[in-house]
């Protein structure tokens, strides 16, 4: 039970870190999207932000803020 705990824990810790959010916008239409991580998908937390970005600018999006940097 106690190995139980620690582990629900530990796990819990690593989901309430900060996350980066990048805001794009399409200078077009004005539309405003963002990129975060889905906790549920590729761990590699940063390439998901990037494919993300790299999708959006290909639409015509840009970048108009990122929190994490």
């Amino acid at each position: 039970m106690m190995i139980l705990l620690l582990a629900l824990t530990l796990v819990s810790v690593g989901c309430g870190s900060a996350t980066r959010v990048v805001v794009m916008q399409n200078p077009g239409t004005g539309q405003v999207v963002e990129c975060k991580v889905d906790p549920w998908g590729d761990m590699r937390r940063d390439k998901q932000i990037e494919d993300c970005r790299r999708a959006y600018e290909g639409a015509g999006f840009r970048v108009v803020g990122d929190r994490n940097k």
